[in-house]
């Protein structure tokens, strides 16, 4: 808000107006299941409030990733009971989850920049998701059988478990970082970067997380900003390597990083399963709407590493200059709110 006059406020709310309209997708029931869920992503307070700040640094983090796991793990056995164990609704509310925590992090610490662009990737995960579990479902109710390597394994059974990989690899990273925004914010910047526990990039990342707030306090908003992405680029590649690496080297992700090579090669990148990251709610309804962040041309390969740390560079680089533009920093806030709310989101029909 220091970064924001009132005359654009008012330019804003001017802006909204027009998108005002309820335009959820859910039963009443399930909608009272999602704002449960939505209540406890949203209980930030919950995760620190009882977590002594005097303690190492380590510790502080340890008991703040506890906690959220713990809230994670609260809304699985909720999704188990009210979806009556089906697993691909279950994948689905706790993706929900994941994308309502990034926005109630983004709207209560955005000093911290990386859930930012965090709610939209993980919103693409959604429809990576949305789509394997769709196809899966048609292709049991019809009985297509589909062979996909040499060891005799079914697509079906693939989907399937590249479908629990991605979500459990979501929850990692979600209580990875969503930890160290909490500590920055309550912890303290200067009291966590120079911690020998932490990876390299980590402690770069805080270390320009510093300086970023810095820019701040002294009312310079653009070197502030500017600052700040390149702190989430370095938290980026801290989740990308040590995060999120053994997920991908496991061998149901390695097949669908190859499904996803194909689909680029066969496409010319015009199509990706996953790579784009799409600044909107649901690309397939705000395509003219909203801004596609295109996979660099230089990735190809989601197993390895450094590609997805130049996915997530090249998403920052052009968020950061989305955010500088009126227009799309308020289309940018609107989707992340909508995203928080469950509304309008990618939904697999006939589930």
């Amino acid at each position: 808000m220091e970064c924001i006059h009132e005359a654009q406020r008012n330019d804003l709310l001017l802006l909204l107006k027009k998108e005002s309209q309820n335009s959820t997708q859910f039963s009443y029931s399930e909608k009272q299941f999602m704002n449960n869920i939505r209540s406890i992503a949203n209980d930030l307070e919950d995760l620190y409030a009882a977590v002594d700040t005097t303690l190492p640094a380590q510790s502080y983090y340890n008991q703040i990733k506890y906690n959220f796991l713990s809230h994670a793990d609260e809304v699985k056995q909720l999704a188990n009971t009210f979806y009556n164990g089906d697993s691909a609704k279950i994948i689905l509310a706790q993706n929900a989850f994941v994308l309502m925590s990034y926005d109630a992090l983004q709207r209560k610490y955005p000093e911290f920049m990386w859930t930012q662009l965090g709610v939209f990737a993980a919103n693409e995960v959604r429809a990576g998701l949305v789509m394997a579990l769709e196809l899966r479902h048609d292709f049991i109710n019809k009985h297509t059988h589909i062979i996909i390597d040499n060891n005799g394994t079914e697509m079906t059974d693939m989907m399937y478990a590249v479908s629990e990989i991605l979500i459990n690899g979501q929850i990692n990273v979600l209580t990875d970082i969503g930890s160290f925004g909490i500590a920055n914010h309550q912890y303290g910047t200067s009291k966590i970067k120079n911690e020998n526990w932490l990876t390299a990039e980590a402690k770069e990342g805080f270390r320009l997380q510093e300086l970023s707030q810095n820019a701040l306090k002294n009312n310079d908003c653009l070197q502030y900003m500017d600052l700040q992405t390149e702190a989430a680029i370095q938290f980026g590649a801290h989740e990308q390597i040590y995060i999120l690496q053994p997920m991908w080297d496991q061998p149901n992700m390695k097949l669908f990083a190859d499904l996803n090579k194909m689909v680029l090669q066969l496409t010319n990148k015009k199509i990706t399963v996953l790579g784009d990251i799409f600044i909107g709610t649901d690309k397939n309804l705000e395509i003219q709407n909203g801004y596609t962040i295109k996979i660099p041309s230089t990735v190809n390969d989601l197993s390895n590493a450094q590609q997805r740390v130049a996915v997530a560079m090249n998403g920052f680089h052009q968020l950061n200059n989305l955010r500088k533009d009126a227009n799309w920093n308020y289309w940018m806030d609107y989707s992340q709110i909508k995203i928080g709310y469950a509304y309008n989101t990618y939904q697999a029909k006939g589930l």
